[in-house]
């Protein structure tokens, strides 16, 4: 039984402090040692190339053309290039059509399929930007998000901008499950980012020196290599708060247990790629907010299995029956707030624990491709 207990506790313990306890101890820091960043407007206005990656986006990338030739930034000081990962549908010939009435829009294409990673490279290397901006093509961007995301890199320290990503309004049930999930996420990167020890981002938008991109291997997330390269050269990694873009999550249970588990996949072992970030001795807070933001969650499941298991040996022999009871309870809501997600009703307070489930089944599933070295590589 002692052995039972010993695993219990250290399971307890571990998702205590990866889901509370971290979250807490970063922004206390955050409100006790940051300082609070002044926006300083650039005296200079460096050439920013847009880089946005597509495959088949013929429903999106009118929009999205429209949105970057309105940002508010100077009209001979930024081009844009619409990388394709061998679209096949009408998307070159909408962009063909912009470009003939913009001469800043530039069509780009593989001659294979090189996926999503593989076309912002090309892309970048095509380039002609001090600033490469990323950002994707169903990501919908107010006029003044580049110019505010620019004058964060007045600061030489920083090296990387990643725009806060909203989900705009909340369409369905699925959305409002896990629009908590993401706010919680995004408290936790703006603590982070405010003690300058953020090293991830929101592929939506990123905003990065040339000279500090690396080529990206095509089974990472940007999101997740980027800053990661970024940190390793010694640059800081900004949530930029006044800089918001706005994207759809998906609409259904199953889109959005494939993009967990996608996500969970490559930024498990991007993560692991870069061990120079990961050093204590070399990124002290960096890498404890990696392994208590990233790795610990990711490995969530694993030991909410480990705390089940034990506890309901436990509870076979008389002990601790009441934990057993209300982790049961725990999971019935979810089960609930998973019913009545799938027919489109409020889940209420069943929608918490649906949403901390559903994360954590694609957690699983996605370090479960990981450790099977399964690459995801298309876009």
């Amino acid at each position: 039984m002692t052995a039972l207990y010993s695993v219990l506790l250290f399971a307890v313990a571990v998702v205590i402090y990866a889901w509370v306890g971290y979250p807490l101890f970063v922004f206390a820091m955050a409100m006790l040692f940051s300082r609070k960043r002044r926006l300083v407007e650039r005296p200079d206005n460096p050439f920013v190339s847009i880089i946005v990656p597509v495959h088949n986006e013929e429903q999106k990338i009118a929009s999205k053309l429209r949105d970057c030739i309105d940002l508010l930034y100077l009209h001979d000081r930024f081009e844009i290039i619409v990388a394709s990962d061998g679209s096949t549908d009408r998307t070159e010939g909408i962009v063909r059509r912009f470009a003939a009435e913009d001469p800043r829009i530039h069509w780009l294409s593989s001659e294979t399929r090189v996926g999503k990673s593989g076309v912002q490279n090309l892309a970048a290397q095509r380039s002609q930007g001090d600033l490469l901006f990323f950002t994707d093509a169903n990501t919908a961007m107010p006029p003044g998000v580049l110019r505010t995301m620019v004058e964060s890199l007045a600061d030489p320290q920083v090296g990387l901008s990643t725009a806060t990503v909203l989900f705009g309004h909340p369409q369905d049930a699925v959305e409002k499950g896990q629009g908590f999930y993401w706010r919680y996420e995004l408290f936790l990167r703006s603590a982070e980012s405010d003690l300058g020890i953020l090293a991830t981002g929101s592929g939506q938008a990123l905003l990065v020196r040339r000279e500090l991109f690396r080529p990206l291997p095509p089974c990472y997330g940007d999101d997740c290599i980027m800053p990661l390269d970024v940190r390793a050269q010694g640059y800081k990694v900004i949530q930029e708060r006044d800089a918001t873009v706005f994207d759809a999550m998906p609409h259904s249970i199953e889109g959005e247990l494939r993009a967990r588990i996608r996500m969970t996949a490559r930024n498990w072992t991007g993560t692991l790629s870069r061990p120079k970030v990961l050093n204590p001795l070399r990124f002290p807070l960096t890498s404890l907010g990696l392994v208590s933001h990233k790795l610990l969650r990711w490995l969530t499941p694993f030991l909410l299995a480990a705390v089940f298991v034990s506890s309901s040996l436990l509870a076979l022999g008389g002990q601790l029956r009441s934990f057993w009871w209300l982790q049961l309870a725990f999971y019935v809501s979810a089960l609930v707030g998973w019913q009545l997600t799938r027919k489109q009703r409020p889940a209420g307070v069943f929608g918490y624990s649906f949403s901390f489930c559903l994360a954590n089944v694609g957690f699983l599933l996605g370090m479960v491709k990981a450790f099977r070295n399964q690459k995801i590589v298309s876009y």
